[in-house]
């Protein structure tokens, strides 16, 4: 008892540390460039391939992650019914977008990441929109809905328990975005790990989020 009691404290300690190091510029709120200029979108980018690496890095070294089938699949280009599974996922957050937008009206709390413009043409942002959307979606998608829920689970926890705080911690890491990012980030979470657990897999997730952050963000900045 004693031993299964260390394995599952040490679990848990291994995914926090995780999560303080792979979201340590958000925790530590280290200044970025001016919001949706070129260099915050490279910035973007570079912090999120770093962070999958880091993910998968770590997913090789523990043995907590020796049954996580995301592994195989992160290393194979997504199929056809990946994408097809990543259209209901955009549609489903463009709908909880559509929701978010009345509330935010109705509520007059609005996201303060949004309240920033770039002066920069669309057209020349492009590249970096949809470089940057696909980072974050595959960064938050590997770390929040896989390498956390199945740490969490390996090491003990429920599946249920595991789910809500991976949702929980998701939500709390937007906190930059004010009381109305974190409420709609956790939203989000949850649609998105009730359909990790009815099959959708790692490319279908994080292809729909960042085809949704894709959007949202030509929408804000036309």
């Amino acid at each position: 008892m004693a031993d299964f009691s260390l394995k599952r404290f040490s679990g848990y300690i291994i995914m926090l540390l995780a999560y303080i190091i792979t979201w340590a510029d958000i925790l530590l709120a280290i200044p970025e460039p001016p919001a949706f200029s070129v260099l915050w979108f490279l910035s973007v980018l570079l912090k999120n391939v770093i962070r999958i690496a880091f993910v998968v890095y770590i997913a090789s070294q523990l043995a907590l992650f020796s049954k996580s089938k995301w592994k195989d699949a992160l290393m194979q280009a997504p199929s056809r019914h990946d994408a097809r599974q990543a259209l209901v996922v955009l549609f489903i957050s463009l709908g909880c977008a559509g929701a978010g937008v009345l509330v935010s009206s109705l509520s007059g709390i609005a996201n303060p990441l949004f309240i920033a413009h770039s002066r920069l043409p669309l057209l020349a942002l492009l590249p970096f929109i949809l470089l940057s959307s696909l980072s974050v979606g595959y960064a938050e998608e590997l770390f929040f809905r896989f390498f956390l829920i199945d740490g969490l689970m390996e090491a003990g926890a429920p599946v249920n328990a595991a789910s809500i705080v991976s949702i929980l911690i998701f939500a709390l890491s937007h906190h930059a975005q004010g009381i109305f990012g974190i409420g709609f980030a956790g939203v989000l979470a949850a649609f998105y790990t009730s359909l990790r657990f009815r099959g959708f897999g790692l490319h279908s997730l994080a292809l729909g989020h960042a085809l949704y952050d894709g959007i949202i963000l030509l929408i804000v900045l036309a």
